[in-house]
């Protein structure tokens, strides 16, 4: 029996993989996804659907700024089950800090092209009345928006077969050899080019990629009697990003459009499981209390878990792998996978054909010198 051959193979179809090889499809390269479960079902099923613009780094705005981009472009094709809406973001500022860092934010948003307005308590009060008063007020960023990520990647998928794609999905890969992707003792397939895009399963393939498991707690808000316009995140979010605390929670809440809110969001090293734990859950519906009081008196419909792929320096590997002839790598993205998804896409498929890329490729690049993880791990860890 012959071995299917393909321009590309991708590892992995959540929605970085499935945006990889929908927009390798439609410029025309012969795309396989090979998929262990089913698509979507990793990180990607437990994700908020927020696609914002964090600027933690210069790279990382310019590849967040990219792919909002993208999304906007792309946004009439999608069908209604996708749910996209540009409703924005507030960055609430609770302290005379969090308004400094309010400002620097509006100054590196600026720098990107990314529009955003200053609002004081008052006008944060009329926009968000459901929040406590007392706030010093907040960042909109009217350009951010969300989305159902499974529904999107399932779009993706389908437009990927449409272009003339095909999906493997129940049997993951067991094995990357060059040109060749094993499934299980017989079953491979062969490709020009592989990619790695499965998140944290990445680094069980293939052991030079640095990617770790953190973990991240959610929970869903039964319908409320008041409700919220925008995706509301405090200013000290992004510290939790960075931080190397075992477990960090910072608020995060996402309104959809049943009425129900999805509200986050915790961050932890060390465990590599998706039960949720009680404490945590508690310590995200207090923190988030702290800013929607109404919480107080909420029904937690659902509690859920998932684990965000991350890379040392918080940005993810995109490109080549060194080393590895016919290797490429699209993971490590954290919680911007959802967000990044079109604009890691398109560095790949512009690097595959030799197109010129808007935002330059280099910062994502896989590098041994950006493999290196802190000399001091996180508590869990040690």
């Amino acid at each position: 029996m012959s071995i299917p051959s393909y321009d590309l193979v991708v590892v992995g179809a959540g929605i970085v993989g499935a945006a990889c090889a929908f927009e390798a499809a439609r410029a025309g390269l012969t795309v396989a996804v090979v998929e262990a479960t089913h698509p979507g079902g990793g990180a990607t099923g437990a994700a908020m659907g927020h696609l914002v613009a964090l600027d933690g780094s210069p790279a990382e705005l310019a590849l967040c700024r990219y792919s909002l981009a993208l999304w906007r472009e792309l946004a009439p094709s999608l069908p209604g089950s996708v749910h996209y809406r540009e409703a924005g973001t507030i960055w609430l500022a609770s302290s005379e800090s969090d308004l400094v860092e309010a400002r620097h934010k509006q100054a590196r948003l600026e720098r990107e092209g990314i529009p955003s307005t200053l609002l004081g308590p008052d006008e944060l009060s009329k926009a968000e009345p459901a929040l406590r008063p007392g706030l010093e007020g907040g960042l909109l960023v009217p350009g951010d928006g969300r989305l159902d990520p499974v529904a999107a990647t399932e779009f993706l998928l389908g437009e990927t077969v449409r272009f003339g794609g095909t999906i493997y999905a129940g049997q993951g890969a067991t094995g990357i050899e060059e040109g060749t992707v094993l499934r299980g003792k017989q079953a491979s397939l062969t490709a020009e080019t592989v990619l790695i895009a499965a998140g944290v399963d990445s680094g069980r393939l293939l052991k030079e990629i640095p990617v770790r498991p953190r973990k991240g707690q959610l929970l869903r808000i039964e319908p409320m009697p008041l409700s919220l316009d925008h995706q509301l995140v405090e200013l000290g979010y992004g510290a939790s990003i960075r931080t190397s605390e075992a477990i960090s929670v910072a608020f995060n809440v996402h309104p959809a459009s049943d009425g129900s809110w999805t509200v986050g969001a915790s961050r932890e090293w060390g465990s590599t499981d998706t039960t949720t734990s009680p404490s945590t859950v508690e310590r995200i519906l207090r923190r988030a209390e702290r800013f929607l009081p109404s919480l107080g008196h909420a029904t937690v419909a659902k509690s859920w878990a998932g684990l965000r792929p991350a890379m040392p320096d918080h940005l993810p590997w995109i490109g080549p792998l060194p080393g590895r002839k016919g290797v490429w790598v699209a993971t490590g993205h954290e919680g911007l996978g959802i967000t990044c998804s079109l604009g890691t896409a398109r560095l790949v498929v512009d690097g595959l054909l030799g197109r010129p890329s808007p935002v330059p490729r280099d910062p994502y690049l896989p590098d041994s010198t950006r493999a290196q993880w802190p000399n001091s791990p996180p508590a869990e860890e040690r």
